[in-house]
């Protein structure tokens, strides 16, 4: 599978849904910074993602891992984003405290958190 990457602002982080087979996943909504912006939904469905998400919020600038997933079912396809790394990207002003992850070091720690997919990802 290749990895796709993703840069844009929380729109919006959604509560963990449950379903059959005790099967979870969490829906996060980032917004395109352009004259007519996206809103592009991802989501994360092992517990390590879904937690992952708590360390971020609305009007943060964060950048994405992901696949490409698709399905059919009963004649019908479907096409997800699967994310399996999110990182901040913001870059810490002077008044702030230096974040985790700064802009300058986003592809170098950016972790996995899909521990169902390939061991590294493409940066």
């Amino acid at each position: 599978m290749e990895y796709y990457t993703f840069e844009g602002v929380i729109k919006e982080v959604f509560d963990t849904q449950e379903f059959k087979n005790n099967f979870k996943k969490r829906e996060v909504v980032l917004e395109t910074e352009e004259d007519y912006p996206q809103l592009i939904k991802f989501e994360f469905t092992d517990e390590n993602g879904i937690n992952k998400l708590d360390d971020h919020a609305a009007g943060e600038k964060v950048k994405i891992a992901f696949l490409l997933k698709g399905s059919e079912w009963q004649g019908k396809y479907f096409t997800n984003l699967r994310g399996v790394a999110i990182a901040s990207s913001e870059e810490p002003t002077s008044t702030d405290k230096p974040k985790k992850d700064t802009k300058k070091d986003v592809l170098s720690s950016m972790t996995k958190v899909n521990n169902n997919e390939e061991d590294e990802l493409p940066f």
